[in-house]
């Protein structure tokens, strides 16, 4: 249990820093803070409805900080492979038009050239999810890189 509080302090006291690289474990349980979080959001706001208003602020904010969070997270462990931070930030990029279009996606006409890049935009999107899951499930790079130690010897 120490060991995930200690965990869980170097998150925190990290998630704003790119400058050094992250161990996997650094990425996982923010990933897995999030979705319980959220589970037990959704489930508390289906037994103890809360007013829509309420609800979409509390939404907003929890998305933006656990998007900020994971965006560090991910740039560091791109780092601790030895790689920029420029994937994540197309991700990043590309999450933010999804989530801003996602409530308009439904009045467009099926049909239309915007609807059609929306598609496109998405599955790029799916894609690149796939991809950045596989690198950041990768083991880091043994050796010290351009971005710092190896996060296991520090």
């Amino acid at each position: 249990m120490i060991n995930h509080l200690i965990l869980l302090q170097i998150i925190l006291d990290e998630w704003v820093k790119s400058k050094r690289g992250s161990r996997r474990k650094e990425f996982w349980y923010p990933e897995l803070m999030t979705f319980i979080i959220s589970l037990v959001a959704s489930v508390l706001n289906y037994i103890i409805p809360i007013p829509s208003i309420l609800a979409i602020i509390i939404y907003w904010i929890f998305t933006i900080a656990t998007y900020i969070a994971n965006f560090s997270v991910s740039v560091r462990r791109f780092h601790d492979l030895g790689m920029s931070m420029l994937f994540p930030i197309i991700f990043f990029i590309f999450g933010i038009i999804l989530g801003v279009t996602n409530n308009y996606i439904a009045e467009i006409n099926t049909g239309s050239f915007l609807y059609t890049l929306f598609v496109i935009i998405g599955v790029i999107y799916i894609v690149m999810c796939i991809i950045s899951l596989a690198i950041c499930c990768t083991n880091g790079s043994k050796k010290e890189n351009k971005y710092g130690k190896n996060p296991k010897e520090i």
